[in-house]
């Protein structure tokens, strides 16, 4: 007896547990879909948002690279970034290691594009300022072996940054040209600074460096009374085989106005300074490393006139759609006015978004139509109908015209749209389908 009343029990148990799964599985279905929605939107979200942190590569500490570097960051760091500046001593490779993907480097200086085999992972920011080449000879040595070419450097004892620097790869390029070379030349790479220390002891009989011209190493170089700044002739052809040269006017007096050093306009051969980075670097720090170029770079300095930097006029392989709006629009309205995670997120996905609303836009368009046509059909089927009614009435036979026309409205409208049944059913009958 108690096993028969306990089936009755068993068996609402059952029932209701067979109808409990599916609300459950309803509920937990839609629970498991908005969880999905919402970490795929997530994930977007993140995927969108730039590295807070950006490594530039620059030149040896003190040196005007690393320099320029330190102003950029204190003006990136405003903006939430964290800038990292990674130093090296032979910066002629720079542009090589940003490319290198195990390198981790966004950005750094370079001076006229060398690496052709990373040019692809790279584009250009822009040029950024013009640094002369600067030649500083020992008094001594110069009063006895005048210097008025690079050619009258042949022979005597010199010294330069390291080898692998943009200052002995750019200045043996012009020493090539005037058949300078080791076998010929003494010639020593050194750190920048046990260089200039050297220099200035009389180890040697000249230097020669590339630096900013309003660089305290410079300025300190040029007040040493031991040491002459020199201008060469030849520059037009050097800058000639050379494009990355140009030359420049350094005004007399500009070191020391007192005692007038130089003691008159220097006219010197420069390097054009470029900036390049990551063709990944996500365009809200393109945009913030883009400003920073800007603020310090437009104001004049002692060889480049204001506004004349930066500028965008890098070679065609490391061009750069962003980098070429940057220049003539400046940063878009959303970077400016938006927090950048929000800015990051419209700029990623605004495109797509506005893809999938022409779209939606296109099938609601082609839905509005079809609605118009079975408005259309559906009045014509009326209007047919009212017209083969009416001349029944007065005993006169439907016009052909009207038949074929109610024939054809039969077969083409369709019976599930809105109010058209009952006009198709009445056609029908009417025409005897």
């Amino acid at each position: 007896m108690g096993d028969q009343r306990a089936v009755p029990a068993k068996a609402w148990l059952v029932q209701t547990m067979d109808r409990r799964p599916n609300w459950f599985k309803v509920k937990h279905t839609h629970a498991w879909l908005a969880a999905c929605a919402f970490g795929v939107l997530l994930y977007a979200g993140i995927h969108a948002q730039p590295s807070p942190r950006i490594r530039i590569a620059a030149g040896p500490v003190g040196g005007s690279f690393y320099e320029t570097a330190e102003q950029y960051k204190a003006l990136i760091e405003r903006k939430g970034y964290r800038v990292e500046i990674v130093p090296f001593q032979n910066t002629s490779e720079i542009e090589a290691r940003v490319a290198d993907d195990r390198a981790h480097l966004d950005l750094g200086f370079t001076a006229g594009s060398r690496d052709a085999a990373g040019t692809a992972k790279l584009i250009s920011l822009g040029d950024v300022q013009l640094q002369p080449i600067f030649i500083f000879a020992n008094r001594r040595a110069e009063r006895s072996h005048p210097i008025r070419a690079f050619s009258d450097l042949r022979g005597l004892s010199l010294v330069l940054p390291p080898r692998n620097s943009l200052t002995s790869d750019t200045v043996l390029r012009v020493f090539a040209l005037d058949a300078i070379d080791e076998a010929n030349t003494r010639m020593a790479f050194l750190p920048l600074r046990d260089a200039i220390a050297s220099l200035k002891q009389g180890a040697f009989d000249a230097g020669l460096f590339i630096l900013a011209a309003d660089s305290g190493l410079v300025a300190d170089l040029a007040k040493d009374p031991d040491l002459a700044m020199i201008e060469v002739g030849q520059r037009d052809a050097l800058a000639a085989q050379l494009p990355y040269l140009n030359q420049v006017t350094l005004p007399e007096g500009i070191y020391d106005l007192p005692r007038d050093i130089p003691p008159r306009d220097t006219r010197l051969l420069a390097a054009t300074i470029s900036v390049v980075a990551r063709r990944d670097l996500a365009p809200a720090t393109a945009y913030a490393v883009l400003e920073a170029m800007r603020d310090v770079h437009r104001q004049r300095t002692y060889v480049n006139d204001a506004g004349a930097f930066p500028r965008y006029s890098g070679d065609g392989t490391q061009r750069d759609r962003l980098v070429d709006d940057f220049y003539r629009s400046g940063t878009p309205w959303i970077y400016t006015h938006l927090p950048i995670a929000v800015a990051s997120v419209l700029d990623t996905y605004l495109t797509p978004l506005l893809a999938l609303w022409v779209a939606m836009s296109a099938l609601n368009v082609v839905y509005e139509m079809e609605r118009v046509r079975v408005l259309l059909q559906t009045a014509l089927a009326h209007a047919a109908l009212w017209w083969i009614r009416r001349r029944r009435r007065r005993g006169a036979p439907p016009p052909r015209a009207a038949l074929t026309l109610a024939r054809k409205l039969a077969s083409h409208l369709a019976p599930e749209a809105r109010g058209a049944a009952r006009v198709l059913a009445e056609l029908r009958r009417t025409i005897g389908q």
